[in-house]
């Protein structure tokens, strides 16, 4: 499940959208039992109608399902490689240390998504080329990014912030629909990283 947040105000301005997921409706769930939704009918009684409740189906909630699991790590895996490939372009562009000392930790982050993805039994997406991505919106956004980040060395520190405001963005809101214990352990340990990545490249600002 793709539940993506927008990206800093540079990032934007680049015109790219990405694709998130809609709002859930609304709905008023006063004196309606939990995950239960309720109408109202008539029926006909021996002296006339009467309006009494009929409980119509369950409200949808609740952890993901597995499917949503699989979506969740299958984009999770190539969106830390995604900040793995920039890094890699941005170091050989700038020669700049703090790339090389986060491309350490963004390798380490895909082998422990790849092992959720072997624990789930779910294939692995990334394609072994640099710069090459399955999903479309990320191919897109690393095409972006590294325009940018060719620009100048300054441009190039700014695309750190944004992928890592990015991570933090999209792991928070998948934390809020992970079931797996082992999932959620990654995706804080993952969150945890990228805060100091971006504390990092904030510095050379």
């Amino acid at each position: 499940m793709k539940k993506l947040l927008p990206l800093t105000a540079a990032l934007i301005a680049t015109g790219l959208v990405l694709a998130g997921c809609a709002p859930a409706e609304n709905f008023d769930a006063t004196a309606v039992e939990p995950g239960q939704s309720e109408s109202s009918t008539e029926v006909a009684t021996e002296t006339g109608t009467e309006e009494v409740d009929v409980v119509v189906g369950e409200v949808e909630s609740g952890p993901a399902s597995q499917d949503e699991t699989a979506l969740l790590l299958s984009y999770l895996i190539e969106e830390e490689k995604l900040a793995y490939d920039v890094y890699t372009t941005l170091y050989e562009a700038w020669g700049s240390q703090v790339f090389g000392n986060i491309l350490k930790s963004e390798a380490t982050h895909q082998d422990q998504v790849l092992t959720l993805l072997d624990d789930f039994g779910i294939a692995d997406p990334r394609s072994s080329e640099i710069g090459v991505f399955n999903d479309p919106e990320l191919q897109a956004l690393y095409d972006t990014l590294i325009e940018k980040g060719l620009t100048s060395q300054r441009d190039a520190f700014e695309v750190g912030v944004m992928i890592e405001e990015k991570d933090i963005a999209d792991i928070s809101m998948q934390l809020e629909t992970a079931s797996e214990a082992s999932v959620i352990e990654t995706l804080e340990r993952l969150r945890s990283g990228s805060e100091n990545h971006l504390r990092a490249f904030n510095k050379q600002l």
